[in-house]
């Protein structure tokens, strides 16, 4: 059963996920984290769960920052005359290398995220798994935009 502490901030969290869904700006992972809190009965994995939504929004902001400073250092190759192809090589080479140990990340996340689930919980959280993950780096690759000017 359930604490009142827990169902308060399930509350809490259903309040401001609703705010997302209508536009103002909300976090597009509490709808997310509501529904981890609602559809997984056992207290200690759904805590587990959150957990993980945590990790990977952590690794998923991570990934939007490198996109930044890798256009940032881009931009500042382009406009340096010195530049040599080497130098570019490089850069690519090195953001290649940490998007690609982030995807890994992700994946071991998304993993265990799903393995703390029943077969039936991940069906009825999937939809909204996969809607809210996708609303995130939406919002982060906008801002990643943004920020590149």
């Amino acid at each position: 059963m359930r604490t009142g502490i827990t169902i308060t901030i399930a509350f809490a969290m259903f309040t401001m996920s609703a705010c997302s869904l209508f536009g103002s700006g909300g976090d597009p992972l509490e709808v997310l984290r509501y529904e981890v809190l609602s559809k997984v009965q056992d207290e200690e994995r759904a805590e587990a769960m959150l957990a993980d939504i945590d990790k990977l929004d952590e690794l998923l902001s991570e990934s939007a920052e490198l996109l930044a400073d890798a256009a940032r250092q881009e931009r500042a190759l382009f406009v340096n005359y010195d530049s040599t192809p080497q130098d570019f090589e490089a850069l690519f080479a090195e953001a290649s290398r940490k998007r690609h140990d982030l995807r890994g990340a992700m994946l071991d996340v998304h993993l265990e995220f799903k393995a703390k689930a029943t077969a039936e919980e991940w069906s009825a959280i999937l939809p909204i798994h996969a809607s809210a993950i996708s609303a995130r780096v939406n919002s982060l690759v906008a801002a990643a935009i943004d920020e590149r000017g």
